[in-house]
């Protein structure tokens, strides 16, 4: 289907208009409710579609909307650049942040010249819009603990219709046709979303950037369906990585490397034989084997506990490992506590440290700090 020219709304287009009580950030147009409510207005620069009478097309718009507050967009398309209202004399282009009106005076001078007013928009079929300039104006309303953000918005032009693919009869400009225009261009633009998401599939498989639900999707047809309780960073850079690490799956590396994706950090990893080695028949192994066991097949992942700050990253990583780890292995996720505790885990330089001592003094309701040396 015949594609026309269109408007995408980035960071710079939307810093070209004027900005009222709202901010622009990350090519999105927001705004953080307060108490008694808070209004915000933004005017767009002025659009030139570069031919006189155009006909606009459409409108589409993508928000997120938390809490209580509203949207509406009005807009116009004129030929005239330069506009007299009111004996005064305004240039589209430069109207938005023309600082000789205030915020009311300019929404005061144009308010005889929308065409339309929609609230809560998601796609706008622009038909009364007719003119080479295209000039529209974003009301947002939020209250206390609402934040709106439109991160999307595209304008399409010159109008097409699907008659163009009828008989040249119904194709006319009769006036009698305006009807089955207006009416087959829902049908149209249904059509045309649809051959952009064809056209746009292969995104779909693009870890970097894929929508949320194909994330999810990619992360099950990867056998790794906890990537859905990530951080959405983290399932996007498992699955960029995934055929590495399904290449070395089983091997230690394997294992340290999805620890370290995942933490951010290199963790400590020590297989067991290496420790029956060096304490089977020595006089610590009483001690070695009741902290590491006899099993030869075990290995053990330490990382410390700023990195698994809750019990469910724990669960998380571990069952990310056992569908890794080397067949018939057992694999015991240990978390490093920051202080020395006789009989556990502790490994100098790595969790512990040796700290200055301070002289110990009771009291009614004293504790002994780890740090704490007995004096005689």
């Amino acid at each position: 289907m015949e594609k026309g020219s269109y408007f995408i709304f980035d960071e710079e287009l939307w810093e070209e208009g004027g900005c009222f009580d709202c901010r622009i950030e990350q090519d999105a147009l927001s705004i953080l409710g307060e108490e008694k409510g808070k209004r915000g207005v933004y005017l767009c620069c002025c659009l030139d579609s570069k031919e006189k009478e155009t006909i606009w097309h459409r409108m589409q718009i993508r928000y997120k909307k938390t809490g209580q507050g509203s949207i509406a967009i009005s807009y116009f398309a004129t030929d005239d650049l330069e506009l007299t209202i009111d004996t005064n004399k305004i240039n589209l282009y430069s109207f938005a942040k023309e600082k000789n009106f205030s915020l009311q005076q300019k929404l005061y001078l144009l308010e005889s010249f929308w065409q339309e007013t929609v609230k809560s928009p998601e796609d706008i079929l622009l038909f009364q819009a007719k003119g080479q300039y295209f000039y529209f104006k974003i009301e947002l309303l939020a209250y206390e603990g609402c934040e709106i953000q439109i991160n999307h918005l595209r304008i399409d032009f010159p109008r097409k219709s699907i008659t163009s693919y009828l008989p040249a009869f119904y194709d006319s400009d009769h006036k009698s046709n305006d009807f089955l225009k207006r009416f087959l261009s829902v049908f149209h633009t249904m059509l045309f979303d649809l051959q952009e998401n064809i056209e746009k599939v292969s995104k779909c498989f693009m870890p970097s950037v894929a929508s949320e639900p194909f994330l999810h999707w990619l992360g099950e047809y990867m056998s790794v369906s906890e990537s859905i309780f990530w951080k959405e960073e983290i399932a996007r850079m498992f699955l960029e990585n995934s055929f590495l690490f399904y290449q070395t799956k089983g091997t230690k590396q394997c294992i340290f490397n999805l620890v370290k994706l995942y933490t951010g950090e290199s963790p400590f990893i020590i297989e067991n034989y290496e420790i029956l080695e060096n304490c089977l028949h020595k006089p610590w192994e009483k001690e070695y084997t009741a902290l590491y066991g006899k099993d030869i097949y075990t290995y053990f992942i330490f990382v410390e506990e700023q990195y698994l700050s809750d019990y469910r990253q724990y669960e998380e990583l571990k069952k990310l490992l056992e569908a890794f780890q080397p067949a018939h292995t057992i694999g015991e996720l240990i978390v490093l506590r920051p202080y020395i505790v006789f009989g556990q885990h502790c490994y100098m330089g790595i969790n512990s440290c040796l700290l200055s001592s301070t002289a110990l003094e009771l009291y009614d309701a004293s504790t002994i700090p780890f740090q704490t040396t007995l004096l005689e």
